[in-house]
């Protein structure tokens, strides 16, 4: 499902994406959940996207966020038309799907007995490879599939090593 970040009754990007759940800005918080791996349109017309996006990655690390008219998302539409919204979107989508079949590759590798390979372990890692194969290959679309959580709630990982060397 999509969520639109965006003054449902301004926001012509209600009437390009039809399947959308359109929520205020101050109701994202709300709207979100820790294991959402949904996309998140921010119509930047109507919504800091920098804050939604802030707002997304705190409480949502797994969705994709997509920003209309602005630069503070995983994914850009630069202008509102339906056209560049719906590829915007497409991508989106993909790097979703991705991030989410390799999520469930880690999940089935931690459940794995060492030394014992499993068909459906094999099946999760062709899932995610041909998830990966998918993926557009433009710069934006690769740092979005590849944002970990550490980078999505603002902490840089390097950062910690460092602290944790002494």
């Amino acid at each position: 499902m999509t969520l639109l970040v965006a003054d449902a009754t301004r926001s012509t990007l209600s009437e390009v994406l039809d399947d959308a759940e359109a929520v205020a800005v101050d109701d994202l918080a709300a709207a979100l959940s820790a294991g959402d791996d949904r996309v998140v349109v921010v119509d930047c017309a109507a919504a800091d996207a920098d804050s939604a996006a802030a707002t997304v990655r705190a409480r949502a690390p797994d969705a994709v966020v997509v920003s209309v008219g602005g630069d503070g998302g995983d994914v850009v539409a630069a202008t509102g038309d339906e056209e560049a919204v719906s590829a915007a979107v497409a991508r989106a989508q993909t790097v979703a799907a991705y991030r989410a079949s390799v999520s469930a590759l880690y999940e089935a590798c931690r459940g794995r007995a060492l030394g014992r390979p499993r068909e459906d372990l094999r099946e999760t890692r062709a899932n995610a490879d041909r998830r990966l194969a998918e993926l557009p290959s433009d710069r934006q679309t690769v740092a979005a599939a590849l944002r970990t959580r550490d980078e999505a709630a603002g902490t840089d990982v390097n950062d910690q090593r460092d602290a944790t060397d002494g």
